[in-house]
């Protein structure tokens, strides 16, 4: 790789034995450069073999979400430069996400892993957290850091080895329960989701199992809903597919309106009941109690018919709700 085209503007981030660096190539174009620092010992030659994995998986990737690879040479692997602030720093600088900007990342998210899973040979990413998602102008979402990504093959029985990041990575990850796959990154991106909303430390598995039981504030039960069929321990209790988890998320605003105008139909039906129960007793008070209860007697076939035909609307208009959402 030839350094001298490359003018570094400033260092993006470091860590262990790597550092990121923002540079312009001589063109003009802004790249990102990660090279690793010059050292010896096992968590350089960790820390290279990781580099290398990166520049093999990004050279056969090709998706607006995920940065081009360049080139690499010599412990340096220069990439396409992919503007914004991690959703880790958002959270840092603006507090947490509402559910609404955290269900439209993690759509864009299964996009991204949709296109992963999909290739050939499937690429499985197995370190989803928000530390390595970019949301760039105009919401733009991007993944970085491919260093743990792995090629996902039937024959193979296990990874050759227990690479993620504690409380986001799936039980498989670390228990030598078989190799990674998809369901793995699902199992990811359902611990994100849940980060991005509550703030959670995905290693504090009491928080993370009082988040999923009993709530987060302001969070609907039918997003959480998501988020623990994504985090089930047991991949074969997980959705199958990122395409699920897609479909859920598109769906689940409908849902989660069904629920309220449920919730209003009964309120709406108990105070109705009330105000019955009310107006019977009412009518039957006094001297005019006789005269009350024939005029009722003669309007309550009436009123039978009209509450009748509002629950008949009722219940079509719910019946319509149901199947457009179902």
């Amino acid at each position: 790789m030839n350094r001298g085209k490359y003018m570094k503007i400033k260092t993006l981030g470091e860590g262990g034995n790597g550092t990121a660096i923002l540079a312009r190539d001589s063109g003009g174009r802004k790249v990102t450069i990660k090279r690793i620092k010059a050292s010896e010992g096992p968590d350089y030659c960790a820390a290279k073999k990781s580099l290398e994995n990166e520049a093999q998986i990004l050279r056969g990737l090709n998706h607006p979400g995920i940065p081009q690879f360049i080139e690499y040479q010599g412990g340096y692997l220069v990439l396409e430069y992919m503007p914004g602030v991690s959703a880790e720093k958002k959270i840092l600088q603006k507090g947490l996400f509402t559910e609404k900007e955290a269900a439209d990342i993690a759509l864009k998210l299964t996009d991204i892993l949709g296109y992963l899973h999909s290739k050939k040979i499937p690429v499985i990413y197995r370190d989803l957290k928000p530390s390595n998602i970019v949301i760039g102008p105009g919401g733009k979402v991007s993944l970085i850091d491919f260093g743990t990504a792995r090629l996902y093959r039937k024959s193979d029985r296990a990874d050759t080895a227990n690479l993620g990041t504690l409380g986001y990575a799936a039980p498989e990850q670390y228990g030598n329960l078989g190799q990674t796959d998809k369901r793995t990154d699902i199992y990811c991106l359902g611990m994100t989701m849940l980060q991005l909303v509550s703030g959670v430390d995905p290693r504090d598995d009491e928080m993370v199992f009082a988040y999923k039981a009993g709530g987060v504030k302001g969070i609907s039960p039918e997003f959480l809903k998501i988020i623990d069929k994504c985090t089930r321990p047991d991949r074969e209790d997980r959705f199958e597919d990122v395409s699920e988890v897609a479909a859920e998320l598109r769906s689940y605003p409908g849902k989660k309106k069904l629920r309220k105008i449920r919730g209003c139909v009964k309120v709406a039906l108990a105070s109705a009941a009330v105000s019955f129960v009310l107006a019977f007793g009412i009518a039957s008070a006094g001297e005019i109690q006789s005269v009350a209860a024939y005029g009722f007697e003669q309007r309550l076939p009436i009123i039978r018919e009209k509450m009748y035909n509002v629950r008949i609307r009722i219940d079509g208009f719910m019946g319509k709700q149901l199947g457009e959402n179902g």
